[in-house]
């Protein structure tokens, strides 16, 4: 067959994924939930981004505008379903740009049949539209590499811009646009006026948003937003500030009379469900969520500007204290997330719910005005559908994915370092950038050992490896043809070439 109906045959597998993928529009709630939709209606209310529960400001202002324009719960979730279609498309649309070949869209027709992506289409929280905006930012920036130079500015504008809007979703992605614009800006190298102008106002443009809309100056409602920040990376770094004789000097000299109260706690914290998250070594929610615990760092005075005061001069101090310990952290988290980039998650054929959280957040509507009706919140499980009713099919496939993703990476180092085929080493170092940027913060400040802040990663790891194969399958062609040339000119010919028997 020639390439044209191969193309079709794939395009038409991927349309079919998408439709046969969706499900009613039937509002999830997960633990985050709650918090999302209280500093929604409390952005509402204040006309400017205002979160609660330490959540970022770009989820609850996009639940805000919905609920202003008239929408619903369900609303928010239909909106969800279209991004997500969206996204499928615009990657399968990068992935044929950047290879030339219909092969390419065979990863993403995978990514389109994730289970573990796509759950949270209807999970009230900010994982999938953080996805959205992330993995546009990468496929604009591989757009780049395949078009012109006016096209290829636009294509860089609108990746800077993308990444903005991932950032005001999450601001673990904060470096995102950062390395959207240099790595933009080496791809653009605009030499006229107007193309630097396109560049300029995209930056510009996405600077204003974080501005507006990042965590950085959205203003926080509630003791959990002001302190969640600094709280975050003392809690997940425990093991390193009980290490830290400085660190504990400042614990002793914040909590003053209580110091031995204080001390005790955290120990306590520190013993809680310790193999819950393996790679950090602890369960570091514990901590987190322990509301006493500001109120002793504090100096019980319950003042939560300077608990959190408090908890960033500590951290700050363990890190200067046990600088090779923190480095170790990172070092062990970054490996997790490169052994499981594309983790067998939320393969269960049903989305797990938060039951305790469905009447808080139906409380939450009425004190608003704004009363739910009963199936706009979900307290049943919602079946995903597709591969996740074959969990056992899917668990092998997703890890044989993940093992890919692996060989791809080791490939693209190998031929980097014998500086080969720059296109290829080009298109697959900004999806490998991108990827990495994208998780490194939360390696540094968070934890990996949830294999959920990997998800968003996902449909990008699926563009890596639609460039690894078809780059595979042309050297092997190369090197097949190369093989038989030279058997051919090693052939005797014409009619004097061949032996005669008497």
């Amino acid at each position: 067959m020639s390439p044209g109906p191969w193309a079709v045959l794939a395009w038409a597998a991927l349309l079919l994924a998408i439709v046969v993928s969706f499900r009613p529009a039937v509002p999830v709630i997960w633990g985050d939930t709650p918090s999302f939709v209280e500093s929604a209606l409390r952005t509402l209310e204040a006309g400017r981004p205002t979160v609660a529960g330490g959540r970022d400001p770009g989820y609850p202002a996009f639940l805000a505008v919905t609920f202003a324009f008239g929408g619903d719960l369900g609303t928010v979730v239909r909106l969800q379903q279209a991004a997500w279609a969206v996204l499928m498309l615009a990657l399968a649309a990068t992935a044929h740009a950047a290879t030339r070949n219909a092969g390419g869209l065979v990863p993403i027709i995978l990514v389109a049949t994730y289970p573990g992506l796509l759950l949270f289409r209807n999970v009230l929280t900010a994982e999938l539209l953080f996805a959205v905006f992330l993995n546009l930012a990468t496929a604009g920036l591989l757009v780049a590499t395949c078009v012109g130079k006016t096209a290829r500015c636009c294509a860089v504008a609108a990746s800077v811009l993308w990444a903005a809007l991932a950032a005001c979703f999450r601001s673990q992605g904060i470096l995102v646009p950062i390395v959207a614009i240099v790595v933009g800006a080496r791809l653009a190298r605009p030499d006229t006026s107007a193309r630097l102008a396109v560049i300029a106002v995209s930056v510009a443009a996405a600077l204003a948003l974080l501005a507006v809309g990042s965590r950085f100056v959205a203003s926080d409602s509630d003791q959990a937003s002001v302190v969640f920040v600094p709280k975050t990376l003392f809690c997940n770094h425990l093991n390193i500030v009980l290490a830290s004789d400085a660190a504990r000097r400042e614990i002793v000299s914040a909590a003053g009379d209580s110091a031995d109260v204080t001390m005790a706690r955290l120990a306590a914290d520190f013993a809680a469900e310790p193999g819950r998250w393996s790679v950090l070594g602890f369960f570091g929610d514990a901590c987190l969520f322990d509301t006493a615990l500001d109120r002793d760092v504090a100096g019980g005075a319950g003042n939560a500007a300077g608990a959190a005061a408090a908890y960033r001069r500590i951290f700050l101090a363990a890190v200067r204290d046990r600088p090779l310990a923190y480095a170790g952290k990172f070092v062990r988290q970054m490996a997790y997330g490169v052994s499981v980039a594309w983790p067998a998650y939320g393969l269960d054929p049903a989305i797990p719910v938060s039951t305790d959280d469905v009447p808080h957040v139906s409380d939450m509507m009425m004190r608003h005005g704004r009363a739910a009706q009963p199936i706009d919140l979900q307290g049943e499980p919602v079946r995903i559908g597709l591969l996740s009713d074959l969990p056992g099919i899917s668990a092998y496939l997703f890890r044989a994915l993940s093992t890919a993703f692996v060989i791809a990476v080791m490939f693209w180092t190998v031929t980097a370092v014998r500086r080969r085929r720059p296109g290829f080493v080009t298109r697959a170092g900004i999806v490998l950038v991108m990827w990495a940027v994208s998780i490194v913060t939360a390696a540094g400040a968070h934890t990996l050992d949830v294999w959920r802040y990997l998800i968003p990663a996902v449909p990008m790891v699926g563009l890596m490896l639609s460039l690894f194969a078809v780059e595979l399958a042309e050297i092997t062609m190369a090197d097949h043809a190369a093989r038989s040339a030279t058997i051919r000119r090693a052939m005797p010919s014409g009619p004097g070439s061949g032996s005669s028997v008497s």
